[in-house]
């Protein structure tokens, strides 16, 4: 009896902690989805008779293909960048102790601070070779015109530039973090066996803290899918219309403010939601992301 009533009182308890979430999931997460579902089945100025045909519309646009091949490279470039770059900069980070471990934390939260917006000026002043403080070192390498740096060949370097500088100094602290739940005991097991520092950070630390890069790669990658700042900023106010309609985001906003086309808009935002959610499982459900939770276990 007194067993079943402290159940309960968990029961209540988690309930109470819980409700706050789920009341903002419902208002801000599902009820939006359907009614961007109900919107990218109605009728639109391209297709008055609604239904799934908008879906194809979307697909068939010839703005569509090189939307997507530009959000594919940009991807392929940020993902591996973010994880590779902030997984050894937390690491080394993780070996720096006394006096200098809280001014090198804070020094890489500071860029982090920095809007998107903020992000697309500093980089232009820095690119720009008129304007650079480096403008010294791009002479010497033969750039003395923006359009030598701004083309649509390198924009997705530049914008995974942008994205990186902004975004990687919160996840460098935020494994630094999860690395400091390593037991102490685990690592002075490894050193008296005899591993040195790299193999503790290569076989040891690496594998105890994957399930919190799983959980960032997955949110680098929904945040990259939805590139949208960097491009459409340099397009409309910096080198106009160099990157317009560069990103699926971009397309999404063109059909839903400048075409009126909102159910092709919100059809194209559904089949980026699909995707960001099955990346999500398979990555969840390929690693022991709810190892210990019964999730995926036969």
């Amino acid at each position: 009896m007194a067993r079943s009533r402290s159940s309960r009182r968990s029961l209540l308890a988690g309930s109470i902690m819980f409700a706050p979430y789920l009341i903002l999931l419902l208002l801000f997460g599902i009820w939006p989805i359907i009614q961007a579902t109900i919107t990218s089945i109605g009728p639109s100025i391209v297709n008055p008779a609604g239904g799934l045909q908008n879906f194809a519309d979307v697909v068939a646009d010839v703005r569509f293909l090189p939307a997507l091949m530009n959000v594919v490279v940009f991807l392929l470039l940020y993902v591996p960048i973010m994880i590779i770059v902030v997984s050894v900069m937390s690491l080394l980070l993780d070996t720096v102790q006394g006096r200098w471990n809280l001014p090198l934390r804070l020094t890489y939260i500071v860029p982090a601070s920095m809007t998107g917006a903020t992000a697309v000026l500093i980089w232009y002043f820095m690119l720009e070779p008129s304007l650079s403080p480096y403008q010294s070192a791009l002479h010497a390498l033969g750039i003395t015109q923006g359009n030598q740096i701004w083309r649509q060949g390198g924009l997705a370097w530049i914008f995974v530039a942008m994205a990186f500088f902004v975004g990687a100094g919160n996840w460098i602290v935020v494994q630094y973090g999860s690395l400091q739940s390593i037991s102490e005991d685990v690592l002075e097991a490894a050193r008296i066996d005899g591993a040195n520092a790299w193999q503790i950070g290569w076989r040891i630390k690496l594998p105890l803290i994957r399930k919190y890069l799983v959980y960032m790669g997955i949110l680098v990658f929904a945040a990259g899918l939805q590139v949208f700042v960097e491009p459409q900023l340099i397009s409309g106010s910096v080198y106009t219309g160099i990157a317009k309609d560069w990103s699926l985001n971009q397309l999404s906003y063109d059909l839903a403010f400048q075409s009126n086309n909102l159910a092709g808009s919100a059809a194209l935002s559904l089949m980026l939601l699909v995707v960001c959610i099955i990346a999500a499982i398979v990555v969840i459900f390929r690693t022991d992301f709810f190892e210990g939770t019964g999730v995926g276990k036969k």
